[in-house]
């Protein structure tokens, strides 16, 4: 909610950088150095998540995305994947110069094995993740890379809050499921694209079977923007991959802003408990919100 002046009135893609400020007979002569941003895209149809049982039973599993240009005079992409562990994290290049865009591509277990110091589905943690990104060539010879070779965000807010394209994507572990029990109490905010909580900020969760044994409700209490607090988002778990589906039980009541029914889709971390949604409100785009379980 905090980004909605930044909606109303459209953010660059990119911020140009103002370098050097030129005396040019009395008058200001501007230098300025545009980037560049990829727009990487779950593949629907395929895995939204690594299925940790299909790792440990030597099941197949299929990562696909695409990887297309959104911004900036780009000439080829090298498609990158970053594997964080309790010990640290791992880079690697899947596809390097790729040139026609958009471009498809599959991972599985194998790519994966191969790519990191992962011998077998036993290597495999609940709290491992996999991040897919890229590093984009321009025509002048720079290197724009989203993430730095340690794996840190090289890009803000002013990309991250953007719906039209997405920087990066997230591949989280899950594990089958009986039901969404899992998805019960109090959650904590890692990420909120929209901005109505910060990061750190509580959400409760709650588990409903009334509902569906495998539905569970992220409510509204805590949300200091709307006026029906007693509102929520209804989500929905698919057990063979993990995904997810969401929908608002009622319109939020925005004060003094709008009225917005929010939809999204994502995944659940079914060995942990978290969740990594994109939540679409109205017409005013989609944005992500990561959640951690506290207890």
């Amino acid at each position: 909610m905090k980004n909605i002046k930044s909606l109303i009135i459209p953010l660059l893609l990119i911020v140009s950088i103002i370098v050097s400020c030129e005396d040019d007979g009395g008058k200001s002569k501007k230098t300025f150095i545009s980037g560049a941003t990829p727009n990487i895209t779950k593949l629907s149809t395929s895995d939204q998540s690594i299925n940790l049982v299909a790792l440990k039973n030597g099941d197949d599993i299929d990562l696909g995305f695409t990887v297309d240009r959104y911004y900036g005079n780009i000439t080829s992409v090298d498609v990158v994947g970053f594997y964080f562990t309790e010990d640290g994290v791992e880079k690697h290049v899947f596809q390097s110069n790729v040139t026609e865009f958009p471009y498809t591509m599959h991972l599985d277990q194998n790519d994966l094995f191969s790519a990191f110091s992962i011998d077998n589905g036993d290597d495999v943690t609940i709290t491992d993740r996999l991040i897919i990104t890229a590093e984009m060539t321009l025509k002048d010879g720079r290197v724009i890379k989203m993430y730095s070779d340690e794996g840190i965000k090289n890009y803000g807010a002013d990309i991250s809050n953007q719906s039209q394209y997405a920087a990066a994507q997230t591949y989280i572990i899950s594990c089958p499921l009986d039901d969404a029990s899992l998805f019960n109490g109090d959650y904590e905010v890692v990420v909120d694209d929209w901005a109505d909580y910060g990061a750190g900020d509580i959400i409760p969760l709650e588990y409903d079977s009334n509902l569906g044994t495998l539905k569970f409700k992220i409510l509204n209490t805590n949300n200091p923007y709307i006026s029906n607090t007693d509102s929520y988002f209804l989500v929905t778990i698919n057990p063979t991959d993990s995904s997810v589906s969401v929908a608002s039980n009622e319109a939020l009541n925005y004060t003094g802003f709008d009225i917005i029914n929010v939809t999204g889709s994502g995944a659940v971390g079914s060995c942990t408990g978290d969740v990594v949604i994109t939540l679409t409100f109205g017409p005013y785009g989609s944005y992500n919100l990561e959640l951690k379980k506290v207890n």
